[in-house]
């Protein structure tokens, strides 16, 4: 459930707000308990910090006699829109499913432009919301693509509400979030979705949040674009069928993706989490199940995966862990391509001095379709049943194992696995096969 903060109005007519457009649009949600004062003009001036990628509001007092009741004024540079509340008006909401809208109005419905602004038309809709607008019927007006910013503050740190101005096909709506740059409001976490009727973009610019089970699901014939430098963490359900790019930063997808579209992974970016994708995945950053950084060890599953020239496989094990949580664990129902130049990167969160016992198994990927290439490391081709070595341990691969290992053994399905084998070190393979040789030489020898 998305809780909604408790809001103490300052009393002041009109806020006004100059604005400029901004490359990723952005909605962002807050859940949570926390206090929150709208700060106006003469209490506090809000300079968005120099960490955010766009441009800051400054924002000034004003009244306006043709105002019917108290809210705010959007300026963007393109023109004057007004937009307006009443006073139970929440800069957070509880939305009855989805992303409901604020105010929505049917297909086909005038979008007007004028120098003395746009006007939004109230009505008893839109989940617990109370409606932004005017009380006049008569001005049903929508401008499309304006955004603008309303601050708040929340424990003594300061956020804004960024209020999206969006239209397509189905109609033009709006819709409205709260952001908390502090964190600190009880179990405050920050979402950022916006969608205009054919793409949900998550951008994390601004920093890294999840989306957890309670926020809203994405579904319909959507995409899913991630941008941004941090991560987004998506925990619930999702069934959109689009495609899902992941431009920039990192996607962990902790729930699942129930979707049939294409998981596609840009170079730099990354894809992760401990959850699953039913689409095939085409990745030319890298993949890495669980978290992305020596957070957390992970399984996650996707549909058929194809990693492409220069892309990354970032696998972590834990020697000090138990068995089996020891290592991530990638499943791909379908077909395992690796398309020239893929980096193997292996890493043992464990103490330097830990190692896995000789005989240790862990399972990479496994795979219920055809496997096609291999993996480099150390800029070496790994060959099937050569030898790779990470901090104390010395490893075998084998692509094509019929059995798995010890990590996450209750997710393995039928089919093909790529194994780590810890084995005794080089050294003490030469002398073994020294050994070997000298027994088959001398059993020669009495014959």
């Amino acid at each position: 459930m998305i809780h909604r903060p408790l809001i103490h109005r300052k009393t002041h007519s009109i806020m006004k707000s100059l604005a400029y457009n901004i490359s990723a649009l952005t909605l962002l949600l807050t859940t949570g308990h926390g206090a929150a004062d709208i700060i106006y003009s003469g209490f506090q001036n809000i300079t968005i910090p120099t960490t955010y990628a766009g441009t800051y509001i400054d924002v000034d007092g004003m009244s306006s006699s043709s105002s019917p009741t108290a809210g705010w004024d959007f300026n963007p540079f393109m023109g004057g829109v007004y937009l307006y509340n009443n006073s139970t008006f929440q800069p957070a909401r509880t939305g009855t499913g989805g992303l409901d809208t604020v105010l929505d109005l049917a297909a086909g419905t005038a979008i007007n432009s004028s120098a003395s602004g746009l006007h939004f038309a109230s009505s008893g809709t839109g989940g617990s919301l109370d409606q932004l607008g005017s009380s006049s019927a008569a001005l049903p007006s929508f401008a499309a693509n304006h955004e603008g910013y309303l601050g708040f503050k929340l424990n003594g740190n300061y956020g804004w509400m960024r209020v999206v101005f969006t239209n397509n096909s189905a109609g033009a709506k709006v819709l409205d979030w709260a952001y908390d740059t502090s964190g600190s409001a009880g179990t405050t976490a920050t979402g950022n979705i916006q969608s205009n009727g054919t793409t949900v973009t998550l951008d994390s610019s601004l920093g890294s949040y999840t989306l957890s089970a309670a926020s809203p699901s994405i579904a319909g014939s959507n995409n899913l674009v991630k941008n941004g430098a941090g991560t987004v963490t998506l925990a619930g359900a999702h069934s959109y069928s689009g495609t899902t790019t992941v431009s920039v930063g990192s996607l962990l997808v902790n729930g699942s993706l129930s979707g049939s579209g294409t998981v596609t992974v840009a170079a730099g970016a990354t894809l992760g989490g401990s959850g699953s994708i039913a689409g095939p995945v085409v990745v030319n950053g890298s993949i890495a199940a669980g978290a992305t950084s020596g957070a957390a060890i992970g399984s996650l599953s996707t549909g058929a995966l194809t990693l492409n020239n220069g892309s990354t496989f970032a696998y972590e094990m834990n020697s000090a862990a138990g068995s089996s949580v020891a290592a991530d664990f990638l499943k791909v129902f379908g077909n395992l391509t690796l398309n020239g130049t893929v980096n193997l990167d292996l890493t043992n969160l464990a103490a330097a001095t830990d190692a896995f016992a000789v005989g240790t198994t862990l399972a990479l990927i496994n795979y219920t379709g055809t496997l096609d290439g291999g993996f480099f490391y150390a800029n070496h081709l790994v060959a099937d049943h050569s030898l790779v070595t990470v901090g104390h341990n010395t490893w075998q691969i084998n692509y094509g194992a019929t059995s798995g290992g010890l990590n996450f053994a209750s997710d393995y399905t039928p089919g093909n696995f790529v194994t780590l084998t810890a084995v005794p070190e080089p050294g003490s393979w030469i002398v073994l096969g020294c050994l070997v040789g000298s027994g088959f030489i001398l059993r020669r020898r009495n014959r």
